[in-house]
């Protein structure tokens, strides 16, 4: 870490970058949030009605699976209308504010862990910028803060993790596996951490039971067959030649091709970056997420980018760091 990271930022300072954050967290939120005046083209539903079924649904426990599982969102909006009897989207639509924040905050703390300061704040302008770029193509949903949520869990982890704080990793996976199954991803990194001598294997099984109790608790109040726990026909969409014929293909590769341009030349970037580095911790989170990218492109429809948001958390403040070694004299490049 640089002299100048170790530098504790001034009150003014924080004070500054936490309402930023907001401001900017709520710019990104209502690039979708005015979708709920428009219609759903695929169901002819306007966009609010279509949410509140959903909610009314996920609340009366018969959402099909696996979404029926992904149930803190709107448990969360479900409580707070509850106690204020205020329209449940605006309550969410807060809670979608306040949890890209978090992200954001948590973000710029790790990134500063690999970059200088500049640089945790450019990682953590472009996270703003591709979350509003990620949720492009969806309508507003209170279904959507569970991804939210998820990514905020999961920033919270890996910083944790970083500081050696296994407790805090175990109570973030805990809290983020009643919104998705996706959190499994902190088991796989403390594991990775605990196989090269890096954490106890009692981190292991802390991190591992956090995910397990959410998950097991669920299907056992949601039941459905196993068949319908994961999605796996999306294989079909995501990679080439699992079905031969021209049209499949194309869809494949118009697919594949949006996640590229999702990220751009950021993700050459970051792996040029990572190939590079010597900090062991950036090795196991990089191999976590090859992990994750291999699980999505069998489970998950690769189209929709926020399931890409998860690679953020390295992808974007090693680009950053590529770019500031490109910038920077002969002699510290090649330093990540």
């Amino acid at each position: 870490m640089s002299a100048e990271n170790k530098r504790s930022m001034t009150r003014p300072g924080k004070i500054v970058l936490a309402i930023s954050l907001l401001v900017f967290s709520w710019w990104s939120v209502y690039t979708r949030y005015v979708d709920l005046a428009g219609f759903d083209l695929v169901t002819n539903q306007p966009w609010r009605q279509l949410s509140m079924h959903q909610y009314l649904d996920t609340l009366a426990g018969t959402r099909p699976f696996p979404y029926q599982w992904r149930v803190l969102a709107f448990w969360i909006v479900r409580a707070v209308e509850v106690l204020t009897k205020l329209d449940p989207h605006l309550i969410d639509v807060t809670l979608k504010t306040l949890t890209l924040t978090a992200s954001a905050l948590l973000l710029y703390l790790f990134s500063l862990t690999i970059v200088d300061a500049m640089g945790a704040l450019l990682t953590t302008a472009i996270y703003l910028l591709v979350t509003a770029a990620a949720f492009a193509s969806e309508g507003y949903a209170i279904y959507f803060s569970n991804d939210y949520l998820l990514v905020a869990g999961w920033f919270a982890a890996v910083y944790a993790l970083r500081r050696r704080q296994w407790a805090l990793a175990a109570l973030a996976t805990f809290i983020a596996a009643w919104s998705k199954e996706t959190i499994v991803i902190v088991v796989i990194l403390v594991a990775l951490e605990a196989w090269q001598r890096r954490a106890p294997w009692s981190a292991v099984v802390l991190c591992a039971a956090a995910f397990a109790v959410p998950t097991i608790v669920l299907r056992a109040m949601y039941e459905a067959p196993i068949q319908d726990w994961v999605w796996w026909h999306s294989v079909r969409l995501n990679v080439p030649f699992v079905v031969w014929s021209l049209p499949a293909l194309e869809i494949v590769v118009r697919n594949n091709l949006k996640v590229f341009l999702f990220l751009n030349v950021l993700w050459l970037l970051a792996l040029r970056a990572w190939r590079r580095t010597t900090d062991p911790f950036l090795r196991s989170l990089g191999i976590t997420l090859i992990c994750y990218l291999a699980m999505a492109w069998m489970v998950v429809y690769i189209r929709e980018l926020r399931h890409s948001l998860p690679v953020t958390v390295l992808v974007l403040p090693l680009a950053v760091a590529e770019i500031e070694a490109f910038f920077a004299p002969a002699p510290l490049r090649n330093v990540v």
